[in-house]
């Protein structure tokens, strides 16, 4: 397995050099770590592949398109332990996807995939996805004021497009109006962009928080639809904008969630 391990090593940092065409034939593949305070190491038939794997950090894996990671698992830095046994991984060979580390709702880490939308958006409206990766329970997610996306469990999605301009986005229990958990934060819908919003972390470990990620360049016009391989970046305008107010917002929604189930 070392010697596979190796040439799909090789393979990788190969593709690094291809011209752009040839990577748009491949699959875009982001791996994101989304365990808060919890630093990792992601090992692959019995090697380290990635080190010291940071909360928020990202790995492209997009080299590896139709692979099999034999063996992956994901160890508590510098040790033995480990956190999550992935198996025997088949990567996609072509598409756009997201694989996330994160807690399912009872607090137990896990891989979660996304597959990304890339089709295309409508002339002045952008999108808005929501996943809900949080050890928290099923939220209503509030638009200005009106539920957007309901009942929203650990680890769906749900998705819209929305006219370009900024909404007022809340995050209150399920089937109630307060209190809200996260927010109130404004969110910028960008023109042609999907911005994809993580809920991570821990309600009851007072780690709840969110990480972003955005595509752009999907608008009907004039540029042309993501071909699955263009990057998915973390968007820091976005993330100041929008991202950082909802992590203003969430030690004390966290808390008050906390003290209304007490």
């Amino acid at each position: 397995m070392r010697k596979v391990w190796t040439l799909l090593t090789a393979a990788a940092l190969l593709a690094v050099s291809v011209a752009p065409a040839m990577a748009q034939e491949g699959a875009r593949i982001h791996l994101i770590h989304g365990i808060p305070d919890t630093n990792v190491d992601v090992v692959a038939g019995g090697e380290i592949v990635f080190e010291n794997f940071a909360f928020g950090e990202t790995q492209d894996l997009s080299a590896l398109a139709g692979a099999t990671l034999e063996g992956l698992e994901v160890r508590l830095a510098g040790t033995e332990t480990v956190a999550i046994d992935g198996g025997d991984v088949a990567l996609p060979a072509t598409g756009n996807y997201t694989i996330i580390a994160h807690l399912t709702a009872d607090g137990t880490p896990t891989l979660g995939v996304f597959a990304n939308d890339t089709s295309a958006i409508a002339a002045g409206e952008g999108r808005l996805t929501v996943r809900h990766t949080a050890a928290a329970p099923a939220v209503d997610v509030l638009a200005n004021g009106a539920v957007a996306f309901s009942n929203l469990a650990n680890p769906n999605e749900a998705a819209a497009d929305l006219g370009v301009g900024t909404i007022i986005a809340e995050v209150v229990p399920a089937g109630a109006s307060e209190p809200v958990v996260i927010g109130p934060a404004d969110l910028a819908i960008a023109d042609g962009t999907s911005l994809i919003v993580y809920a991570v972390g821990s309600l009851e470990g007072e780690s709840l928080t969110v990480l972003t990620e955005s595509i752009s360049g999907l608008g009907t016009a004039p540029s042309g639809v993501n071909t699955g391989n263009s990057p998915v970046e973390t968007n820091a305008t976005v993330y100041a904008f929008g991202a950082a107010a909802l992590a203003a917002a969430i030690a004390l929604g966290a808390r008050r969630f906390s003290t209304e189930e007490n």
